[in-house]
């Protein structure tokens, strides 16, 4: 799964605005002329690529590429990708909802959720692990479990297939923290996936149910799921490593709050615009400014976390809410910039970064 590249969003983000030559041209061919360099030099497979400005009546898609290498069709707006480590901001955002509910409390202990047996060592006992920091990326758990690679049945093509209860509850019990949570940002899997799994706990639904029950049924996303359905499998673009050779789709257990949403761009586009503050759903709007709230600063310049999505302040006075993702072979970028009602998904079906893609898209906008 990857890891935020932030100083690569903050470079990129960094550089001065376009060319006045750039400056004339119309969005549809500035994207033609950002993305066709990583087609024509095999670092993506496709892009399927929405632009939301709630100036405009609908969003615009646009497609570049082939969804596999034995099928020159362009994605669409139903084509089926892995979207990695934006799954996180599903799992706060859901966090925040069974908050709502009364289910529990984001400034719980973390052992109040643990089954059975379970139990986290903390740094000193007046200083517990709470949910809030396991959202805000602050908890002081590491970016993976140590036992993950080890364990003789993962597959590195798909390595969280087999991590189960088991395994997670056997790093837990072992694990000893070595900072108070709350006083270092550590962007963790283990971290986001141990949120999902006490979601559940607290609920009695799996991640599955509460995706359903809380998301995609309430904003009408037909097409995202932690699993692929049969009508997700005829839509899906195949999966490419970043040399550009076949690769598996990714599997989870336990730790699908950290990583295991599949969707499309439409669905994705009625995310963005939820997130945005731009929907019909609006009874939600005071969780989404507490998902978005700057948190704690990170040790990258100009950025913090708020719950799930990261927070960087341009040097050209804007202010960048975003979250990227990937796994074997896909990427993904959701960012927008509430100051002009502005955002963008990127998706990619090849394990190369599409960030750049992204931020050079939203500075064209903002131009």
């Amino acid at each position: 799964m990857k890891i935020p590249r932030i100083l690569l969003i903050i470079t990129l983000i960094a550089i001065s605005l376009s060319s006045k030559a750039a400056m004339g041209q119309d969005l549809e061919t500035r994207i033609t002329e950002i993305v066709k360099p990583l087609l024509e030099g095999k670092k993506n497979m496709s892009f399927a690529i929405s632009v939301y400005d709630v100036n405009s009546e609908t969003p615009r898609y646009f497609y570049f590429g082939q969804v596999a290498k034995d099928n020159n069709a362009l994605p669409n707006e139903y084509t089926v990708y892995e979207i990695g480590s934006i799954t996180k901001v599903f799992t706060t955002t859901i966090l925040t909802m069974l908050a709502r509910d009364g289910k529990l409390k984001i400034e719980d202990p973390v052992q109040n959720y643990m089954p059975a047996g379970v139990s986290i060592h903390n740094f000193t006992s007046n200083d517990p692990i709470k949910l809030l920091h396991l959202a805000s990326q602050t908890s002081g758990l590491p970016r993976l479990p140590a036992n993950l690679m080890t364990d003789p049945k993962t597959d590195p093509r798909n390595p969280y297939k087999n991590y189960g209860e088991a395994e997670l509850s056997g790093f837990i019990n072992n694990f000893i923290l070595e900072r108070e949570p709350g006083t270092k940002y550590i962007y963790s899997n283990l971290g986001m996936g141990l949120l999902g799994y006490l979601m559940e706990k607290a609920s009695g639904k799996t991640y599955e149910e509460l995706l359903k029950y809380y998301i995609t049924d309430s904003l009408g996303m037909t097409m995202t799921s932690t699993n692929i359905n049969a009508d997700m499998q005829k839509n899906l673009a195949k999966p490419y490593n970043e040399k550009g050779e076949p690769t598996l789709n990714w599997d989870f257990s336990v730790m699908a709050g950290a990583g295991a949403i599949k969707s499309n761009l439409s669905d994705m586009t009625k995310w963005l615009a939820f997130q945005m503050g731009k929907s019909d759903k609006m009874e939600f709007k005071e969780y989404l400014k507490m998902m978005q709230t700057r948190r704690f600063e990170t040790d990258i310049p100009n950025t913090a976390i708020g719950m799930g999505w990261h927070i960087s302040e341009s040097m050209w006075d804007r202010t960048i809410i975003w979250h990227n993702g990937g796994t074997g072979g896909y990427r993904s970028f959701m960012g927008f910039i509430p100051e002009t009602n502005t955002g963008v998904v990127v998706l990619s079906n090849q394990a190369n970064d599409v960030d750049g893609v992204a931020v050079e898209i939203l500075k064209y906008m903002n131009r």
